[in-house]
C-alpha cells in the first residue's frame, strides 16, 4: 500500500522532528479571563509577526478587563490606587501669602494662620451628605480647587478665595426648611453679578453674617467688612459722589433688608426697604427681578407694628366679604361649565393643594444638610399667606372674565408642574414665580404685588390663632367650601380681641 511504503523510508531517510513547546502566559485567575479568545492571523505571516499580533491583542483584552475592574469614576478605587502616571492629579496649585501660585501635593495640608482666629475655630464645610440631585454639578470649590478660583473673571468683584466660598455658599449650601429653592437662590445670584455693589450686599454680606451665625460666632470681622463696605458704597451713591442706576440701588438696599432682618437690626431692615419702595414704588410696568426681590423681602420683614388697626381691620373684613361673594359666584353650575377647571384647581389631588393647605409639612432637606437651614425665619407660612392672597385678589380682578379666570388656573397648574413644586412644595418659590408673572399680557397686573403686601402687613399683625383662621377661611373659599368657622367667627375674634386690648391698656 501507498501508506506502508512511503512511512518506513521517510523515517529511514530523516530523523524525527522534536517540536519545541512554547511556554504559555499565565492565565488569571478572573473568572471572564477563563474564557479562552481566539486571534485569527494572516498564515502567510512570519512566527514573529504571528506572536506579537496575539500579544498586541491579549494586551487590548487585558487593558479592557481593568477598566471594568476599576472604573475611574469609583473614589474608593482611586484612593486605593492612584494613578501612577497623571501627576497634575496628585498635585494642586494653591496661591501663597504673597500672592505667587506654587504646586503643592494633594495630601499636604494649607497653611494655617494662627492669628486669624477663623482658621482654628471653624471646621471645614463638606456637602457629601447632601441629597444626590445637588452633586450633579460640583461647587466652585470643588471644581475650581486644582487652580486658581474664578479662572474666567465671572464674579462682578476682585475677590479673595473667602469671597469665592460664600458665594458656594449661597448657591449650594443655604437653604430653607422646604428646601433649597433654587430658582429663587439663582434668580438674586444673577441679578446681583451685574454690580460690584449689589453683589456685596446681597450675596457676600449675608452670607458673611450666616457664616457667623452657623459657627455661633459673637462677631466676625469677615461680616463687619463687607456689611461696613456696602453701607459706605450706599451712602456715597445717596450724597452723589458714585454714580449707580436706580434699579441698582434698590437691589442693594433690598439685600441689605433681607440680612438685617435675619441677622442685625430689624428697625435698619425697615429703613433699608422702605428706600428701595421709594425708588421702585413710583414706576408703573411689570414686574423686574429687582422688584420680585422688593416684594420678596417685604412680605418675610416683621411687622413694624405689633397690633392692628381700625383701618387695617376694615381692609381684611372687606377682603373675605369679597372674597366670599367671588366663591358664591364661581361656584354656580352656570359658572362651572364656562370654566370647568376651576371645580377642581384647589382640591385635594390638585397639584396646589399641597402649597396651600396648613399642611403638616415635612422638610425635604436631609438631617446631616440641616445645619445648613435659615433659622428663626417663619418664610414658609407667611409665603403661603402671601400666595392665598395673591390668588384670590387676581381671581377677583378676574370675575368678569371666565375666559381670563380659566387661563390665569391653567397658568398655575402648568407653572406647579414646570417647577416640579407638586412633588416638592415650597411657598417660597411659589410666591417668587407668582410675582414673576410669566402669563400672559392680559392677566398681569405689577399693581397686585404691591396691595398683597400691605394686606399681608395687616395679617402679619393679628394674634397667630387669628392668622390661621384667616388662611383657612381663605383656603376653604379657594377649594369652593364654606369655612367650618366663618367669617362672622373671625370678625366676632378680630374685634373682640381690639377691644380686649383696649381695655387692658
Amino acid at each position: 500500500m501507498l501508506t506502508s511504503r512511503l512511512g518506513p523510508a521517510d523515517e529511514d531517510l530523516q530523523p524525527p522532528v522534536r517540536v519545541k513547546k512554547r511556554k504559555h502566559l499565565p492565565v488569571s485567575e478572573d473568572p471572564s479571563s477563563k474564557n479562552q479568545i481566539f486571534y485569527f492571523v494572516d498564515s502567510n505571516s512570519s512566527s514573529r509577526e504571528k506572536r506579537a499580533h496575539v500579544m498586541r491583542h491579549h494586551v487590548q483584552e487585558k487593558r479592557k478587563q481593568r477598566k471594568h475592574s476599576l472604573p475611574r469614576s469609583d473614589p474608593d478605587k482611586k484612593a486605593i490606587r492612584p494613578f501612577r502616571y497623571l501627576p497634575w492629579e496628585q498635585k494642586k496649585v494653591v496661591v501663597d501669602e504673597s500672592g505667587k501660585e506654587v504646586i503643592r501635593p494633594v495630601g499636604q495640608a494649607d497653611p494655617v494662620d494662627l492669628d486669624d482666629p477663623s482658621s482654628t475655630q471653624l471646621p471645614v464645610l463638606r456637602s457629601a451628605s447632601c441629597p444626590a440631585e445637588d452633586r450633579t454639578l460640583e461647587s466652585p470649590i470643588t471644581l475650581l480647587d486644582a487652580s486658581r478660583k474664578d479662572p474666567f473673571e465671572t464674579l462682578p468683584i476682585d475677590h479673595s478665595t473667602q469671597d469665592v466660598e460664600l458665594a458656594d455658599y449661597w448657591i449650594y449650601r443655604l437653604t430653607y426648611w422646604s428646601g433649597q429653592n433654587k430658582h429663587i437662590k439663582n434668580s438674586i445670584f444673577k441679578a446681583a453679578m451685574n454690580h460690584p455693589l449689589t453683589f456685596q450686599a446681597v450675596v457676600l454680606a449675608y452670607c458673611a453674617r450666616w457664616k457667623t451665625q452657623l459657627y455661633n460666632l459673637k462677631e466676625s470681622r469677615e461680616a463687619e467688612t463687607h456689611v461696613d463696605e456696602a453701607t459706605q458704597s450706599i451712602d456715597r451713591v445717596m450724597k452723589g459722589s458714585m454714580s449707580i442706576d436706580m434699579d441698582t440701588l434698590a437691589l442693594a438696599l433690598t439685600g441689605m433688608a433681607l440680612h438685617e432682618e435675619r441677622f442685625g437690626s430689624k428697625t435698619i431692615a425697615q429703613g433699608h426697604a422702605d428706600q428701595a419702595v421709594q425708588i421702585l414704588r413710583p414706576r408703573a410696568g411689570s414686574s423686574s427681578s429687582v422688584g420680585v426681590f422688593l416684594h420678596y423681602v417685604r412680605y418675610n420683614l416683621a411687622p413694624s407694628q405689633s397690633e392692628i388697626g381700625e383701618n387695617g381691620q376694615q381692609w381684611l373684613m372687606a377682603f373675605l366679604r369679597s372674597a366670599e361673594d367671588l366663591m358664591l359666584e364661581h361656584n354656580t353650575d352656570a359658572y362651572l361649565s364656562a370654566v370647568p377647571q376651576r371645580r377642581l384647581a384647589f382640591q385635594m389631588d390638585s397639584p396646589l393643594f399641597p402649597l396651600l393647605s396648613s399642611g403638616p409639612r415635612p422638610s425635604q432637606v436631609p438631617h446631616d444638610c440641616r445645619m445648613y437651614v435659615v433659622r428663626n425665619a417663619p418664610t414658609q407660612e407667611l409665603s403661603r399667606t402671601a400666595a392665598l392672597i395673591y390668588i384670590t385678589k387676581t381671581l377677583w380682578d378676574f370675575q368678569d372674565s371666565p375666559g381670563k379666570t380659566g387661563r390665569f388656573l391653567n397658568y398655575l397648574r402648568a407653572m406647579v408642574k414646570e417647577h416640579q413644586l407638586d412633588r416638592n412644595p415650597a411657598c417660597e418659590t411659589l410666591i417668587w414665580l407668582l410675582l414673576e408673572e410669566r402669563c400672559d399680557t392680559d392677566l398681569k397686573d405689577a399693581e397686585r404685588g404691591w396691595s398683597t403686601g400691605e394686606l399681608l402687613k395687616m395679617h402679619k399683625q393679628l394674634r397667630p390663632d387669628l392668622q390661621f383662621l384667616f388662611n383657612e377661611i381663605l383656603f376653604s373659599l379657594l377649594m369652593l367650601m364654606p369655612p367650618l368657622r366663618g367669617i362672622d367667627a373671625f370678625e366676632n375674634e378680630l374685634y373682640g380681641a381690639k377691644v380686649e386690648g383696649s381695655e387692658g391698656g
